[in-house]
């Protein structure tokens, strides 16, 4: 091969373009000899570009389900609502108000929204006799058989009765039309199917001072019954009796859409062509027209997001009262779900930045792997590469050849790594989101190739930069000679370029200076809790790499002169072996830092992954408990008739529920204090001292004191101010001390309270420390007091006896206790609104797609660098002891024993991976304890009504209660043992390579 190449660059002329083809032939003579470490970087590359593109992918797939589940929580929030008056009806304007919103949509949310909308056309109340009413609530017929269950008879038909000679009243002219009622309706009314009922509409026309009466017969044609009544098929309307006043009742009926607008619009007409009246008339109580155009979920992107969100608003903004018929259609009102896509498009940014952040972190890691493996490859060579030098071969040339290798790794990853981070995005998305979520795959598997092609530019990005450090470590390597070579082989004489310029020292100072722009921006009243939850993580990691990196930077400095000292220390003992061992090390130290740094922040990387997994999982818990202040919580409906009875018999309704084991109810108000001449909003928690401690949950980091030992100091003689417990954050803006008087102004009663506890904070009041960033509406402090001596105050203040608001129940954990409990809560007397489950809510937040996106970017990333570090560990381990084999066999010639050589091994072995294992621990905590508090993320719930937070609450609740960090000591003690049996068995191999050839056999082959 050397001849070959010495002629190649003596033949006159072939420069440029014209020597190509002898670089490449040289780069395949070099491929037989080296394909297996060159498949190893290749990998590496592969594994850039596939994390590279495999997080946005996975991003995208879970943060699309997220909001795809946000949108079906419930049937407002998955559907655009518009709704008009009709004080005519009038099919001709009804189907020119359809064609202009179908318009309005499809130019605004095209593909995002289902084209055909759902319609309801509904009436007010219409006396069908003294006392009864009955409304008119239209569906379409084929679509709400589904939707309801036949109890007698059959639903009404979707067309109007054809008028026959006789069938309609001379004198309206208006055909029978046909309805369905519910049971209750057919027995209070003494009604069954063939019955007729007489309903009067009444026409007004202000300019004529007249009203008109229209006899419409209504034909009972079936019984039935919704299937449920939390359908979301019916938006809202309920179909069960409502009381008009001592003696009347209105009872909702299903008539068939068609059949409502054809016989409403004839009526109309006969109407208005009466002499006098076809100016000005209208119904007296007019129809109402509802159209739901519902999202398609299926359509439902992330990356899409601001798209969706400006089509909404605009739709919004255009229907704002129109289109509108003059006459027929007016008042239109239009709304849409808003405010949730500006609330997950928050959330989204609070998860994004750490997301990208972790990304970049794997990412180099990973290039640092494929870095470490092309210096192996080019030291791999380097004899080969002086020897050609001595021999003729240009610098030129040695290059290129080697330039075309990395260039064609990299055309494989670059082609090979788009695809498959498309399956790994895949797998790893139908391992974590849940079976209902699985359909969001469409986004990147329907269509792979469009896909991947988009992909090629991060892919591209990637690529690049491991070639270039692949070509700084060839440009680096080729310009050595035998000589050179030999020497740096023997003892490292050339000092690093980092070492020469000082980059720990520089590195040492960012991190410190990163820090304490941390700890400032952090501090009360720099920045408002928004700009702060946004910055921190970006800025927390960017200080913690750089820490990292001059300890690792000192490390290398300082890790020579161990060497040295060490080697001197073992020099006194008996035993030649660690002597041997460390003198090796010191004499070439850059062999073991490689694998030490690999290995270490692998580990490093690993620890943090377990330890935020662990500080994640705990932190939801943690959050949900605090929301919800109980195992169930809700609030009354306004006319809940419990509402009426004592705060005794309330709480005994709910604690004869099978499976609460205790009750507590109260009272909760947003308040105003003034300090200073501001007004600050304070949340007022009165709840019955008698019950609230062994019902609400109180940890810790609320108090240290019990809350139990903390209820009887509410208690006061009367015509004393309210003794309260008050949070920290109302404490300090307060100025508060014990025994502070201070007032609060609930609705128009300003009461008198007194300091008598502080504590860290209240369950359920979610409060900010500052009052300065936000406009939304955010508590800066918390009130807690005894119901009972508060309503006491209210009363002497001339105000009303505050009713209670909500309830708390603490309840048994078994399934049917569970079940008991959520039945009582959702039927009969003991029904709340809102109800938060903490153990349902727990559940779906630890299956919330923003939550496991982070979760599956660092277990993959994680995953992904430690097994690099060790496939790498274990190649450079391997070539070391392989490239040592002459060395070993001139010390068994000069009488050293197998024994004695693989003791030196082991010793060189286990001292890299000893060293590399407790400095990646000690790494892993020192990052877990520097990212982790910025870096943990509070998800909000889809249901009950802790998710009903406003813009600022959000950002509050991330830091409220105090993040824990937990690092799992037995997991990582589990992780850490397995690593190390692994390093053992890599010793062992080691070992047994230079313990197995024979001294003739080795001392025949030469490098030269």
């Amino acid at each position: 091969m050397s001849r070959s190449v010495s002629q190649v660059s003596r033949r006159p002329g072939r420069t440029g373009l014209a020597a190509f083809p002898s670089m490449v032939t040289l780069a395949l003579w070099q491929l037989r000899q080296t394909w297996r470490l060159l498949l190893i970087v290749g990998a590496g590359m592969i594994a850039a570009v596939i994390l590279v593109c495999a997080v946005p992918l996975y991003s995208q797939v879970t943060m699309s389900a997220g909001l795809r589940d946000a949108l079906n929580a419930s049937p407002l929030a998955n559907a655009i609502t518009i709704t008009s008056s009709a004080p005519l009806v009038s099919q001709q304007a009804i189907g020119q108000v359809q064609q202009q919103l179908n318009q309005e949509m499809q130019s605004n949310l095209g593909p995002f929204i289902n084209s055909t909308p759902q319609v309801s056309v509904q009436s007010q109340g219409i006396n069908i006799n003294t006392f009864d009413q009955v409304q008119l609530i239209g569906a379409s017929i084929p679509q709400v058989r589904s939707h309801v269950k036949l109890l007698q008879g059959q639903l009404p038909h979707d067309s109007a009765v054809e008028a026959t000679p006789g069938a309609c009243p001379a004198a309206s002219g208006a055909c029978p039309l046909e309805i369905a009622i519910t049971p209750q309706a057919a027995q209070n009314l003494h009604i069954q199917i063939g019955s007729q009922l007489s309903a009067n509409l009444v026409f007004d026309n202000s300019a004529a001072l007249t009203q008109t009466t229209v006899t419409l017969p209504l034909q009972v044609v079936g019984i039935f019954e919704p299937l449920s009544q939390n359908d979301p098929y019916w938006y809202g309307a309920s179909f069960a009796r409502q009381p008009l006043s001592a003696k009347g009742s209105l009872y909702p009926s299903l008539v068939s859409n068609q059949a409502f607008i054809t016989i409403f619009d004839r009526i109309s007409r006969q109407v208005i062509s009466k002499p006098g009246l076809a100016s000005g008339t209208t119904l007296v109580g007019p129809v109402t027209l509802s159209e739901y155009y519902t999202f398609d979920t299926s359509h439902i992107d992330i990356n899409r997001l601001d798209d969706l969100a400006n089509g909404l608003n605009n739709v919004l903004a255009d229907l704002s009262n129109k289109p509108v018929v003059p006459g027929y259609i007016e008042k239109t009102q239009s709304n849409g779900p808003s405010d949730l896509l500006d609330s997950y498009s928050n959330r989204i940014d609070v998860v994004r930045i750490p997301v990208q952040s972790v990304a970049y972190l794997i990412v180099g890691l990973v290039l640092f792997f494929v870095s470490l493996m092309t210096d192996l490859l080019v030291d791999r060579q380097s004899a080969a590469i002086a020897m050609l030098r001595s021999r003729g071969a240009s610098h030129r040339q040695i290059f290129s050849s080697l330039i075309i290798q990395s260039i064609g790794a990299g055309i494989i990853a670059l082609l090979v790594g788009p695809l498959l981070a498309i399956l790994s995005a895949a797998l790893l998305a139908r391992l974590t989101l849940s079976a209902a979520d699985q359909g969001v795959l469409n986004l990147i598997t329907a269509n792979p190739v469009p896909v991947a092609l988009g992909l090629y530019l991060s892919a591209l990005i990637a690529v690049g930069v491991a070639v270039l450090a692949m070509i700084v470590a060839i440009y680096r390597a080729t310009r050595l000679d035998v000589l050179t070579l030999r020497r740096e082989a023997a003892r490292a004489s050339n000092r690093p370029l980092w070492l020469r310029m000082g980059v720990d020292m520089l590195a040492g100072v960012v991190a410190l200076t990163g820090y304490a722009f941390s700890v400032y921006i952090t501090s009360p009243g720099i920045l408002d809790d928004r700009t702060r939850v946004l910055i921190l993580p970006p800025m927390t990691l960017v200080g913690a790499t750089f820490l990292l990196l001059g300890c690792t930077l000192l490390f290398l400095r300082i890790f020579p002169f161990v060497l040295n000292f060490a080697a001197n220390q073992a020099a006194r003992s008996r035993s030649a072996t660690p002597v041997l061992a460390l003198a090796q090390m010191a004499r070439a130290p850059r062999q073991s830092l490689r694998v030490i740094l690999l290995l270490a922040l692998a580990i490093a990387f690993a620890i943090f992954t377990l330890s935020f997994n662990a500080s994640q999982a705990n932190r939801i818990p943690q959050v949900v408990n605090y929301q919800v202040g109980a195992d169930f919580s809700g609030t009354y409906p306004s006319n809940d008739r419990l509402a009426t009875q004592s705060l005794a018999q309330q709480t005994s309704a709910f604690t004869h529920i099978p499976g609460v084991t205790a009750a507590s109810i109260g009272y909760e108000s947003s308040t105003r204090a003034s300090e200073s001449g501001v007004n600050l909003s304070m949340e007022l928690r009165a709840v019955d001292t008698r019950t609230f401690a062994s019902t609400a949950i109180w940890t810790a980091q609320d108090s240290s004191q019990s809350l139990s030992s903390l209820l009887p100091l509410l208690k006061a003689p009367p015509s004393q101010n309210v003794p309260a417990i008050v949070d920290t954050a109302a404490w300090n803006n307060l100025h508060l001390s014990i025994g502070s008087p201070f007032t609060l102004t609930d609705y128009s009663n300003t009461i008198n309270f007194v300091a008598v506890a502080e504590v860290n904070y209240i369950p359920t009041v979610n409060d900010s420390a500052q009052t300065s960033g936000t406009n939304d509406y955010v508590p800066f402090g918390g009130v807690l007091v005894d119901y009972q001596t508060y309503a006491a105050a209210t009363r002497g203040a001339g105000g009303a006896n505050p009713i209670p608001t909500t309830v708390w129940l603490r309840t048994a954990d078994d399934p049917a206790s569970l079940a008991s409990v959520r039945h009582a809560l959702s039927t009969g007397s003991t029904a709340l609104t809102g109800v938060n489950d903490r153990r349902a809510i727990t559940t779906a937040l630890l299956n919330d797609p923003l939550y496991l996106v982070l979760i599956g970017v660092l277990v993959i990333g994680s995953l992904t660098a430690l097994v690099l570090a060790l496939i790498g560990n274990l190649t450079v381990s391997w070539l070391s002891a392989r490239s040592r084999q002459i060395n070993f066999a001139v010390m068994r010639a000069l009488g050293s024993t197998p024994p004695q050589i693989a003791g030196v091994l082991t010793w060189e072995q286990s001292l890299v991976y000893a060293i590399a294992i407790g400095l990646g621990v000690a790494f892993g905590v020192l990052l877990s304890f520097l990212v982790l508090p910025a870096f943990v993320f509070t998800t909000v719930t889809t249901s009950g009504s802790v998710n009903q937070f406003s813009t600022g609450e959000f950002y509050v609740v991330q830091n409220v209660p105090p993040i824990q960090m937990i690092i799992p000591g037995l997991l990582v003690s589990i992780a850490l043992g397995i690593l190390v049996a692994i390093c053992l068995l890599a010793v062992g191999l080691m070992v047994r390579v230079v313990s197995r050839p024979s001294i003739s056999m080795t001392l025949r082959f030469s490098e030269d």
